[in-house]
């Protein structure tokens, strides 16, 4: 998969201004309020450049973070040793890598399953997070909600960030479920990256069959960042909290 190779050196001055910690934070309050077993060590999907898993790391979490992007878990390592925070990484697919020992916790944070754009892959995600998750463990994650990508259309967007520009194209694919998106970076006018992104949206009754199908429950819905909120068509970004069965 290319997503991720050239465009990971421009993703952490992208997204600066995103509240890491704050989300973090967010994470640490699901444990306490769903899991019913402690959490000590945490699985990371699709860990990108591990700018959460650093702050958790820090507050006492031992964490796996996997990622299919070479130059992503390159620069979270970076990272990590720069934070003196103690994180194992693993370059692989999510969808079918082996780790020893289970795990207590997993999330998928930034529309990590989004990336899950076909059947296939994202049953095999699910069975496979199952499959390396104890007895009663959660798996968290953010994802888009087709209602409401339907009822508001994406939309080409463009950004200048420091001393370059991104540009954001985006297609609708109704059929698919699919927002295709192709990111440009510009530097001093000359194109510096160029990627595609496809993006799976969902519905509620797609997730409850994969989960449940895949030995899972789904405990919690709502939208990202508040956990006393009801979904709605207003809002793409929702999130999920499912418990092994």
């Amino acid at each position: 998969m290319a997503n991720f190779q050239k465009y990971a050196d421009f993703y952490d001055k992208v997204y600066e201004n995103k509240d890491y910690k704050k989300e973090a934070d967010f994470l640490k309050n699901v444990i306490k309020k769903y899991s019913s077993i402690k959490v000590g060590n945490i699985l990371s999907l699709g860990c990108g450049t591990a700018s959460h898993d650093i702050i958790l790391a820090k507050s006492g979490f031992k964490i796996l973070g996997v990622d299919k992007s070479p130059k992503m878990i390159e620069i979270a390592k970076q990272k990590a040793k720069k934070e003196n925070a103690d994180i194992k990484f693993k370059i692989a697919d999510i969808s079918n890598f082996k780790a020893g020992g289970k795990f207590d916790f997993a999330m998928a944070m930034f529309n990590t399953l989004g990336y899950m754009a076909e059947n296939e892959a994202m049953e095999n995600t699910i069975k496979n997070t199952g499959r390396l998750l104890k007895k009663n463990a959660l798996f968290a994650f953010d994802c888009w909600y087709g209602p409401a990508v339907l009822k508001n259309r994406p939309e080409d967007r463009e950004k200048t960030i420091g001393g370059f520009i991104r540009k954001t194209g985006q297609k609708l694919d109704i059929e698919k479920s699919i927002v295709d998106i192709n990111f440009k970076i510009f530097k001093d006018g000359i194109i510096k990256i160029n990627e595609n992104h496809k993006i799976r949206f969902w519905y509620l009754p797609e997730l409850e069959y994969f989960f449940a199908k895949n030995g899972f429950k789904i405990i919690k819905i709502c939208n990202f960042m508040d956990l006393n909120s009801k979904i709605s068509e207003d809002n793409w970004n929702i999130f999920i909290v499912a418990k092994k069965i």
